[in-house]
């Protein structure tokens, strides 16, 4: 197995883990979202909008949010596949990621969990390490090729 093999192949398995533990997390916000508004989809639109340009923005959040999951089945297919474009799609990904605070290595925040770290400063550093370790290896396989 070649590192580019190994690093694809663990990146996928990241976004496999990533998938069920963002969708949890989807349907539980959006289900609170929902609740909120008596069940009608008209009325979480109304709200977003009447809110200006907090609204718009908190509207693209929620869209990001959900729309995450739906990225990482491809990213994680691309991986596994070892396609050629997972790595520009992982790339452009990290973007999405960073947004909605997310992380690329899904055992850090189990890991910070179980060893009670919590705290804004945990979390970032966290997310800012996971971030370099993903960048990191694939500007390693690309380089490699």
């Amino acid at each position: 197995m070649t590192v580019k093999e190994k690093v694809f192949f663990f990146w996928g398995a990241m976004d496999v883990i990533g998938i069920i533990f963002y969708s949890i997390d989807a349907f539980k916000l959006m289900g609170a979202l929902w609740a909120s508004s008596g069940g009608n989809l008209a009325v979480i639109i109304f709200m977003m909008i009447a809110n200006g340009i907090n609204g718009i923005l908190t509207g693209v959040f929620y869209l990001i949010y959900l729309l995450t999951p739906l990225t990482l089945v491809l990213s994680a297919w691309l991986f596994f596949k070892k396609s050629r474009y997972a790595i520009r799609f992982a790339m452009a990904q990290e973007i999405v990621r960073i947004i909605s605070l997310r992380y690329s290595v899904t055992l850090f925040p189990l890991a910070a969990t179980g060893l009670g770290m919590k705290g804004a400063t945990v979390t970032l550093s966290m997310l800012v390490l996971s971030e370099i370790i993903k960048t990191g290896s694939l500007v390693y396989v690309i380089k490699k090729q």
